[in-house]
């Protein structure tokens, strides 16, 4: 585990929507109980010499189906501090564990991003908007 990520990693961040998508469902029978299920997922790649792309995906679904599923979708790319950049094999990081466990100071810009997109997007049809937190799930 790499406690000091953020070091490994030039201030400077790129940021940017990836996707949105949302379908309304109309359920045939009104329910009395809902579960509303949020799902995160990172993921990184190789994006150009010396710089990864992270992306956060977050779904918002409930069970049993109705209203709405919503998934939205923001990355950040990430230069590498040419001086750091070889200190660890970066090949043998699984890099999106990485970031799940040490990566707030990027991964918390994402999720707040999409948790203010997701409230927009549930106030947009009359009722109180879902504000989620903005903290990453771990499951």
């Amino acid at each position: 585990m790499i406690n000091n990520l953020a070091s490994y990693f030039e201030s400077e961040q790129e940021y940017y929507l990836q996707s949105i998508k949302y379908d309304r469902i109309v359920g045939d029978m009104p329910q009395n109980k809902y579960d509303l299920n949020c799902t995160d997922t990172i993921s990184t790649e190789a994006y150009e010499e010396g710089k990864v792309r992270l992306t956060l995906k977050r779904k918002v679904a409930f069970k049993p189906e109705d209203f709405f599923e919503l998934s939205i979708e923001f990355g950040a790319i990430l230069s590498f501090k040419k001086e750091k950049k070889g200190e660890i094999d970066w090949d043998k990081v699984n890099l999106e564990d990485e970031f799940r466990n040490n990566g707030s100071f990027v991964l918390a810009n994402l999720a707040s991003r999409i948790s203010l997109l997701i409230a927009e997007i549930t106030s947009s049809f009359g009722q109180q908007p879902i504000i989620l937190p903005v903290g990453i799930s771990n499951e």
